[in-house]
């Protein structure tokens, strides 16, 4: 009778352990999408910000907290975002 209780809190463990790992597996991959997700960004922020500096297109993209926010969160669109709001005059101004 105790070998099965053994046994049956082994089991236990081993679902547990095994829920806890699939758990950690899917949480790193959401976060290593989220981590390149967001260095993308920001390498296309500081990018645009040299390139339409050295075309004289007319506009800048004002690099602060608030740009770069922006871009870490939302990636490509962020950066997208970033650039219209500068060719608009926009400003991102923190508070």
């Amino acid at each position: 009778m105790a070998l099965d209780f053994i046994t049956l809190n082994g089991l236990a463990i081993l679902v547990v352990a095994i829920a806890a790992f699939i758990a950690v597996y899917y949480f790193l991959k959401v976060v290593k999408y989220l981590i390149v997700n967001s260095i993308v960004g920001l390498i296309l922020l500081f990018i645009s910000n040299f390139v339409i500096g050295m075309l004289n297109m007319g506009f800048s993209v004002d690099i602060n907290w608030v740009s770069i926010l922006i871009c870490a969160v939302g990636g490509i669109p962020g950066v997208v975002i970033v650039i219209l709001l500068g060719f608009l005059n926009v400003p991102l101004v923190p508070l």
